[in-house]
C-alpha cells in the first residue's frame, strides 16, 4: 500500500548507519536512543495555542518535550526548520518526548535566548578510506 508505506531498503541505510559510527564515536549510543523502545520517542501532534506563532517562539513551550520539526498541511516534514516559520492552522509539531502523554504546551512565559551561530570552519575534508569487514 504505497499510500501508507514506504519502502526502505534497510540493507543501504544500516550500512551507512555503521560507517557513520565507526567514524564518530558515541553516536551509536545517539541513534539507539533516538531509535530504540527506552527513553524519548517521536511525536506528532497538533496544537492550536501555537498557530500563529513562529517556530523559533515555540522552542521552549513545551516543559517536557524539545521541538524539533513540523509537519505541514501538504505533508511534507520540515526538520530543525527557520526559526522564522509559522505554525499554521492544521500543522502538526514533531516532538522528542518520553511518552505521548508526558508533555504538554505551557503559557509562553519562558522567553529563550537565540544567540548567533557560530560561523562554520572552512576547513577542507581530508580524504578517508575505511575499510568495513564482514558486513
Amino acid at each position: 500500500a504505497p499510500e501508507i508505506a514506504e519502502v526502505i531498503v534497510a540493507h543501504d541505510i544500516i550500512g551507512r548507519l555503521m560507517i557513520q559510527c565507526a567514524r564518530q564515536p558515541g553516536l551509536a549510543y545517539v541513534l539507539e536512543n533516538l531509535m530504540g523502545f527506552e527513553g524519548s520517542e517521536f511525536y506528532l501532534e497538533s496544537w492550536p495555542t501555537l498557530n500563529g506563532l513562529k517556530f523559533g517562539e515555540i522552542i521552549c513551550r513545551f516543559d517536557d518535550a524539545v521541538p524539533i520539526g513540523v509537519k505541514d498541511n501538504e505533508g511534507k516534514i520540515w526538520l530543525n526548520p527557520e526559526d522564522e516559520m509559522e505554525i499554521k492552522e492544521g500543522f502538526e509539531i514533531l516532538v522528542l518526548a518520553e511518552d505521548n502523554d508526558s508533555y504538554t504546551v505551557n503559557e509562553g512565559k519562558y522567553k529563550g535566548f537565540v544567540g548567533q551561530m557560530p560561523e562554520k570552519s572552512k576547513k577542507a575534508a581530508s580524504k578517508e578510506k575505511m575499510l568495513f569487514c564482514g558486513w
